[in-house]
């Protein structure tokens, strides 16, 4: 696999590290942390529409920051606990879907 991460400052010159990370990061967890960020931004989104619309999910804070935090450099290199995260924010977005189209409320995302 070919590799782009630019989620640290530790990239040599300061441009994103393209064939191993400076911190010892291989491609497949610079692709699955990326995966995870996408998957992160969508079920923020959907979880914004439930706070707008009186649902509060502390446990989906929580595990949006404690999955922010598996992204940081040097922190999480093991891929498939990363992946872990993706289904499992994937599901939570799902729960929080379903508790709006309950309440009438239809989500794009």
């Amino acid at each position: 696999m070919s590799m782009f991460c630019y989620q640290c400052q530790e990239a040599a010159g300061g441009k994103g590290c393209s064939l191993r990370g400076v911190c010892g990061k291989n491609d497949v967890v610079a692709k699955s942390q990326d995966l995870l960020m996408y998957t992160l931004k969508g079920l923020s989104m959907v979880n914004l529409t439930a706070k707008e619309n009186g649902i509060q999910r502390d446990d989906v804070d929580r595990f949006i920051m404690e999955s922010l935090f598996v992204t940081i450099t040097n922190v999480n290199f093991d891929d498939m606990a990363i992946y872990d995260r993706v289904f499992e924010g994937i599901n939570l977005r799902e729960e929080i879907k379903n508790e709006l189209k309950s309440k009438g409320i239809d989500v794009k995302n």
